[in-house]
């Protein structure tokens, strides 16, 4: 089996390779990686993952420069119902659109749009909250018996690094919010399709769990 992730010019696509290596080994996987953004190599994988860092226009720019690239993941994850996973900005852009510097359309995949984090009061450590989002944030669980929330505990915590936020969202489509001067989604998806807002690859043991977890999820 084949694990691709596309490389369109944004993300730590050696972190998120060597993060999905290591829960490859640790499990005994049979599953080979190629980071690519190859069409035909994306049309014969079996699992497809899509990382994202920098502003929603720029990652959306950058796919839409490869040419067929956007037509090729609906077609492989909606129509043929692959497995998917966005990674931050790669989750922004399953939704319809953000705001972030101006509106930009996204896949329309999931339900709901991208607006700036709304900033006030204090944590419970008295520090102001900032933007971006940067740091350490444990997750609101929505939907507890979901198999790619199988041994993380609300209490393990995952990796920031955000301004904007989904929002409109359909109910059953947030698995997961973590709080930063409010809610915020923290784990999207359904069916075969799945996004998270947090960075496993950075997220030490708790994003080799989540990792194992959807790899498992999606065999």
């Amino acid at each position: 089996m084949k694990l691709i992730i596309i490389d369109y010019g944004s993300g730590n696509l050696r972190s998120v390779e060597n993060a999905f290596k290591k829960s490859i080994i640790n499990n005994n996987f049979k599953i080979n990686i190629e980071v690519t953004n190859d069409l035909q190599s994306i049309k014969k994988g079996d699992f497809l993952v899509l990382p994202g860092v920098g502003s929603f226009p720029d990652c959306s720019k950058g796919l839409k420069l490869i040419d067929g690239l956007v037509e090729t993941l609906s077609e492989e994850v909606i129509n043929k119902e692959k497995p998917f996973l966005g990674i931050c900005v790669g989750m922004q852009l399953m939704v319809d659109y953000s705001l972030e510097k101006i509106k930009t359309s996204g896949f329309g995949w999931l339900k709901g749009y991208l607006r700036k984090i709304k900033i006030s009061g204090k944590d419970y450590l008295g520090r102001r909250y900032k933007i971006p989002h940067m740091g350490w944030n444990n997750l609101k669980v929505t939907d507890k018996n979901h198999p790619i929330l199988r041994n993380i505990s609300e209490e393990e915590q995952f990796y920031f690094v955000h301004s904007y936020y989904l929002t409109r969202s359909l109910e059953n489509e947030v698995l997961a919010n973590t709080i930063y001067s409010h809610q915020i989604p923290a784990i999207i998806g359904k069916k075969n399709y799945f996004g998270v807002q947090f960075h496993p690859e950075k997220s030490s043991f708790a994003g080799q769990k989540f990792i194992s977890n959807w790899i498992k999820l999606s065999l």
